[in-house]
């Protein structure tokens, strides 16, 4: 910043001095700031977890300066305080990290904000408070950082960072940031990512394998963010793949993973692995009384699954008294078997081992052992952390009655009428209207309450996600409407034949039962959708 000169005329009062008038001139020293040369040099503000946000102040002046007490800040309220001591060298470099976490740890080497990768501002003040720089930035890639080129220019670039160090526009390889693989079994496929970064935008990121013969050189899917996506494939027990990862930016520079590549890939062993499950599906969560649960299992190995048991205790029975159901396949993938219906109120723990040719076991849920001890929630010894279903006693379906039925409103929305008869609520999860005695027109959603002496309308004329019927109603038509509980059980129903409720009814009109609820079905010339029947 420049000094400020300050030309005073005293006109409203002469002084006499010596016997002279004097224009005073001086210099306003009383500004805050106004003879500091610091700058925002560079921003980072998506450096990638875990690495920090952080900014660089620099000194473009030919003494060292110091800034005790100088602050940063993205917002007044988090304004962060350089520590007592603290210069900066002619020509040098201060960076500020900027984490709330690491802040939390010691608040006087880390400020308590961080810097928006949606772009934000950044400000420099001095020991008053007033702005020395400040700093604009825009949204910047992962591991881009916004720089002044050359180092206190007027120009900003996004540039590939250079903390605490000189900034240049040349152009540097890209960043490319990978992890070793470990820990490969041969009876699964994984996705294997990388992140890679570039101030000029990366071209491509590459992955080159080998298995035996098998050499492949594959394009990496970009996700976001600067994330690259590649999946591994089941590979065989016993292979040793070679890999690694290219990165090119916009200009043709590589970078590589690990550094030495391609001269030398790096290696892992694919070893024999426990069978995986695939899938566990229990034809039901909440069987009703003495209804069996069937379970269908797939399960998958590359040496062949040698058996698939289903255990069960009842009533939270320990480990000791489980139940063993050896599963029955066709096809060695896929695995069935059933547990016994229950009374109401039983509760049924449960869970699935699968072994194959090798002796290898594995379990669903997934159970983890850590030097002999489970470390996971489940543990097969302990049946309180196995999952559950839960015996309940059906919903009163008998109370739900079709009531009402539309197949001609103005502006056309066909609809149908249920009417909960009972004095308490009633749960229609999955309860079923079917048109015909084939085609399902709806399906209640789960969580569908009817309340105690209510009215429930289903209508064709709806917005996603909303649920309605799938079908209209035909006015002139014969039509047949049953309700029907999830076990597929008819307990109401609407039918209009040739000779029954002859000619359909007028435009607003409906189909109802008179009296309410408990009458025949007659032809109305007024609808009363959602309310008594009269």
């Amino acid at each position: 910043m420049k000094t400020k000169i300050v030309l005073s005329v005293l006109s409203a009062a002469v002084i006499f001095l010596s016997g002279c008038v004097k224009d005073d001139v001086y210099v306003d020293d009383t500004t805050p700031g106004s003879d500091i040369a610091l700058v925002i040099n560079e921003v980072a503000s998506n450096n990638g977890d875990p690495n920090p946000d952080w900014l660089e102040i620099y000194n473009p002046g030919d003494a060292e300066v110091d800034i005790s007490g100088f602050g940063v800040y993205d917002k007044p309220a988090a304004i962060y305080t350089i520590p007592a001591g603290t210069k900066i060298a002619a020509k040098g470099y201060y960076v500020i990290v900027c984490d709330v976490a690491l802040a939390g740890t010691d608040p006087t080497k880390y400020a308590a904000f961080g810097l928006s990768s949606g772009g934000e501002s950044a400000f420099l003040v001095d020991t008053k408070s007033a702005i020395i720089d400040q700093v604009d930035f825009p949204a910047l890639p992962l591991g881009v950082s916004y720089a002044r080129i050359p180092d206190g220019g007027d120009v900003f670039a996004n540039a590939n960072p250079t903390k605490g160090a000189a900034n240049s526009n040349t152009n540097e390889p890209p960043i490319l940031i990978a992890d070793t693989i470990k820990g490969v079994n041969n009876n699964s496929s994984f996705d294997y990512t990388v992140t890679a970064s570039d101030a000029g935008g990366i071209r491509d990121v590459k992955i080159y394998t080998e298995a035996g013969t098998d050499v492949r050189i594959t394009e990496m899917a970009p996700t976001g963010g600067g994330i690259y996506k590649y999946k591994f494939p089941v590979i065989t027990a016993g292979t040793t793949v070679k890999y690694y990862v290219v990165a090119t930016d916009e200009t043709g520079k590589k970078s590589y993973f690990p550094t030495n590549a391609p001269t030398t890939p790096l290696p892992f062993t694919v070893a024999d692995g426990p069978p995986q499950f695939i899938s566990v599906t229990p034809s039901t969560l909440s069987p009703s009384d003495g209804q069996a649960v069937d379970f269908t299992v797939k399960v998958s190995d590359k040496t062949g699954v040698k058996e698939v048991k289903l255990y069960y205790a009842l009533n939270d029975a320990t480990a000791d008294t489980k139940i063993a159901i050896t599963l029955t396949t066709t096809d060695n993938v896929t695995f069935t078997g059933t547990i016994p219906g229950q009374p109401n109120l039983t509760k049924i723990s449960y869970y699935l081992r699968a072994e194959d040719n090798s002796g290898l076991k594995t379990y669903s849920p997934v159970e983890t052992v850590v030097n002999g001890v489970v470390t996971s929630p489940f543990n097969h010894d302990v049946a309180s952390t196995w999952p559950f279903i839960s015996v309940a006693p059906l919903p009163n379906y008998a109370a739900l009655i079709l009531n009402e039925v539309c197949g001609l409103q103005d502006p056309d929305d066909d609809w149908i009428e249920i009417f909960n008869s009972s004095n308490a609520e009633v749960d229609m999860s999955n309860v079923y209207l079917v048109k015909d005695g084939a085609a399902t027109i709806y399906t209640a959603p789960a969580g569908t309450i009817i309340a105690a002496n209510s009215y429930f309308v289903v209508t064709s004329k709806v917005v996603p996600p909303v649920v309605g019927l799938t079908a209209g109603i035909s006015n002139t038509k014969n039509v047949k409407l049953e309700l029907t509980s999830p076990q597929k059980v008819v307990f109401s129903s609407f039918e209009k034949t040739s000779t029954n409720l002859v000619g359909g009814h007028a435009v607003n009109g409906s189909y109802a039962r008179i009296p309410n609820a408990t009458g025949e079905w007659q032809i109305k010339t007024a609808f009363t959708k959602g309310a008594a029947n009269n």
